[in-house]
């Protein structure tokens, strides 16, 4: 069998795991717990590199028994830079969707990411990542009022044509859907004030069901595999690069 590069993604909930041919193609998602203590191994031992983004420490440490691994981080993404006070706690996931973005446009960029948090991340046309803004995502909010409140049930939310609810929970799913459809294109109008060339990306699952809404320039779901295939295929043309 052909060894290829692996690509994961751990994130919070979901890891996303990808083989690496000419573009990245997605062979498992599934629940970071279950990642951490059930995926076999079998894939890794036999990949000729593995690029991991983790937002899950604990999750990582499965990967310490193999020499081959690249964990994302300031120091391993070497076509940007990171303009922040403390670089070491940018997470992965954040570093990796601005060096695709940036790889891909090559000017001003601003990247949300909906998941389990919504992240704004800005990385500037000379490829200087400045910083940005994370919110929680719709499921903890939905999760907090859950937790908070005596009579509020926990509730998926999902498109709402009418801006409000009759019960409960059409209150609370227009709420949140129309409220985070709000608060995301305030921030893009923000940024497009202070950055009129800027280039909005969106990616992440979370952000499928607002699409329709959102006044973003371009969808990439698939953007954080990007990402990691690029530093995989810096990883071939410099393989002494420090893991």
């Amino acid at each position: 069998m052909k060894r290829q590069p692996v690509l994961v993604d751990i994130g919070n909930s979901t890891t996303v795991i990808a083989t690496l041919d000419k573009t990245p193609q997605i062979i498992s998602k599934i629940e970071t717990s279950v990642f951490q203590s059930k995926f076999p191994d079998e894939l890794f031992k036999n990949a000729s590199s593995i690029i991991v983004s983790s937002v899950v420490p604990a999750a990582t440490t499965r990967f310490e028994k193999y020499d081959n691994v690249t964990q994302v981080t300031h120091k391993t993404i070497s076509t940007i830079t990171v303009n922040i006070l403390k670089p070491e706690k940018v997470g992965a996931d954040r570093l990796v969707n601005a060096l695709a973005a940036y790889t891909k446009y090559k000017t001003d960029c601003l990247i949300i990411d909906s998941g389990t948090a919504i992240t704004f991340c800005y990385i500037d046309k000379s490829g200087a990542y400045q910083g940005g803004n994370i919110f929680p995502g719709m499921g903890i909010a939905s999760r907090a009022l859950n937790d908070y409140t005596a009579k509020i049930p926990l509730i998926w939310v999902s498109p709402q044509e009418s801006l409000f609810g009759k019960t409960t929970e059409e209150a609370v799913q227009s709420g949140l859907y129309h409220g985070y459809i709000e608060m995301i294109n305030g921030m893009i109008r923000r940024y497009r004030e202070q950055i009129p060339s800027i280039t909005v990306i969106g990616t992440g699952t979370g952000l499928e069901s607002l699409l329709p809404h959102i006044q973003i320039d371009h969808h990439e779901p698939n953007l954080i595999l990007e990402g990691l295939a690029i530093v995989a295929m810096q990883k071939q043309c410099h393989p002494h690069q420090n893991h």
